[in-house]
């Protein structure tokens, strides 16, 4: 054993040691040995294409530097492969072996079995609502302020879960996908845009025999859809409603003096089908929407093929008006001229992604601080417009952006933001309005589009739901098989395989459809007592 004196030296030469490895440390990397004196945060996120064209790593972003700089924190973004189902196969990865980031920021209503009230139950992630209260000023304020938001983002319980992603204006950032029609087209036949189902067909009737691309051969396709992600027709009218709202219906659940409907049981969507039918008969439909071969139709499209298509308001629209494609986005179509649409595209005001802490993390306070940035106002306008007099600067007392975002040659804009702010792609803030008219409505046949495709009620559209366990398990296994089923069916009535709606019907209800909208209609009952 030491004696006290031995005991002593070697204390004094065990500081002495590890005083000159901190110095020498310093002296190699100061940068790094600064860094390690700083808590860390994990952050678990999908990455963006529009990042990945400048940065490998959201750390990289000039928002997210003053962030860790004015926390004095790190933040260790995860990004699982980008495509295909790496993200969701990483996150069941990560949940089952128990070893979860700080943060998750996911889509918890569409993307976990269950729901975030299944993911709250699975104790994947925590209850925010003490929290809130203690370490995120700025979000609790903004939901003092907005009960509506509010009211979009907990759970039945009253849990809040998630910091979410919102839109300012939901009117016009909510509203991004519709149909987009060949106006060069529309003015060689000296035709005005459509505005009702019949004015459709004469329209789309014209584009297939008139040889508009000029080449010589009967090549058009009258109409066509890009949807990036859609896995059949179906759920590319399911996601827009085009065509099936002119008869005040959509494919799916909607809500209608607050009963729940579900589409394929109405008599309208006879009606429907029927017009599918004919324009399918006559060759007004593109065949490649049967696979949905997105790469085909944009092909297509630029190769002026293609007359009309539903597509989004920047990835399409955009990008093809800046091949010199001459479009214009026309409004929803309607059975007498003068209605008005009952139904658009219309996303909801809260995205249905959020960040929410894990129950793995440690210091909870912090990941708190780190979130609670993007609601103050230093990090609104850091998320949504970058570094000011570099992406951005203020022109009358509005946000601005520079040249550097506007007019990069070498990134489009949305890009060319990605590398100060995430207003082009989300996160846990609320994106601006000033970023959309900026960089979403930045050309005017976006603006139009955005007008034309607004002018719907949209009454009936469902808000976002929260589902008991039960319910969702129930929901689950009756909607996997319907959701199949309705798929084949639905391709079989559009190509004329089928003729008879009611077999369809039928098998909708041998398949437990009046069970599933029992629990739609029971957790909208729910929805709208909450408070």
């Amino acid at each position: 054993m030491f004696d006290k004196k031995k005991l002593k030296v070697w204390r004094f030469f065990s500081i002495f040691v590890v005083f000159a490895l901190v110095i020498g440390l310093l002296a190699i990397n100061p940068k790094v040995s600064l860094a390690a004196t700083k808590p860390t945060i994990t952050y678990f996120v999908q990455m963006d294409a529009k990042v990945a064209v400048s940065y490998d790593n959201f750390s990289k972003i000039a928002a997210y530097q003053l962030l860790m700089k004015k926390l004095n924190v790190n933040i260790q973004f995860i990004h699982p492969p980008m495509g295909g189902t790496a993200a969701q196969d990483q996150l069941n990865l990560m949940i089952a072996s128990k070893k979860l980031p700080d943060i998750i920021y996911w889509n918890w209503v569409d993307s976990y079995p269950g729901g975030p009230v299944k993911a709250l139950q699975d104790k994947v992630i925590i209850r925010l609502n003490e929290y809130v209260d203690k370490y995120a000023p700025n979000f609790k304020s903004y939901l003092s302020k907005h009960p509506d938001v509010k009211k979009m983002i907990v759970t039945d319980d009253g849990d809040l879960y998630c910091f979410p992603y919102l839109r300012e204006d939901p009117e016009i950032q909510g509203t991004f996908y519709g149909p987009i029609v060949r106006k060069d087209w529309l003015s060689k036949l000296k035709i005005s845009p459509p505005e009702t189902v019949d004015e459709w067909y004469k329209m789309l009737k014209a584009f297939k025999v008139n040889d508009l691309n000029g080449n010589g051969k009967n090549d058009e396709r009258p109409f066509s859809i890009s949807l990036g992600g859609a896995t059949s027709p179906r759920r590319a009218f399911d996601y827009c409603s085009f065509l099936v709202g002119a008869w005040g219906i959509k494919t799916d659940f909607f809500v209608e003096n607050n009963k729940i409907q579900y589409g394929p049981l109405k008599p309208q969507y006879t009606d429907f089908i029927k017009t599918l039918q004919k324009w399918w008969k006559e060759g007004l439909i593109d065949p490649d929407v049967l696979t949905m071969n997105r790469d085909i139709i944009r092909a297509n499209i630029q190769n002026d093929l293609i007359g009309s298509f539903l597509g989004l308001i920047g990835g399409d629209l955009a990008f093809f008006v800046n091949l010199k494609k001459d479009l214009m986005g026309v409004k929803y179509p309607v059975l007498k001229k003068g209605q008005k649409p009952e139904f658009s595209h219309r996303e909801p005001q809260f995205a249905k992604s959020g960040a929410a802490i894990t129950t793995s993390c440690k210091n909870i306070p912090l990941a708190m601080k780190v979130l609670d940035w993007g609601w103050s106002k230093e990090g609104f306008m850091a998320l949504n417009f970058g570094v000011l007099g570099k992406s951005y600067v203020i022109k009358d007392g509005r946000p601005v952006y520079t040249d550097e975002v506007m007019n990069n040659p070498q990134l489009d804009r949305p890009s060319a933001l990605a590398r100060y702010a995430c207003a082009s792609f989300g996160g846990p803030f609320i994106q601006a309005k000033e970023n959309a008219l900026q960089i979403g409505l930045g050309l005017p046949q976006q603006k139009e589009a955005s007008e034309n495709w607004r002018y719907a009620s949209n009454k009936k559209l469902l808000p976002i739901l929260s589902f008991t366990s039960d319910e969702a398990k129930k929901l689950a296994d009756i909607m996997n098989v319907i959701n199949t089923y309705y798929d084949e069916m639905f391709v079989r009535l559009m190509t004329g395989k089928l003729n008879d709606v009611e077999q369809l019907r039928k098998g909708l209800k041998k398949m437990r459809i009046d069970e599933a909208i029992k629990i739609y209609q029971q957790a909208y009952n729910r929805y709208i007592s909450r408070k």
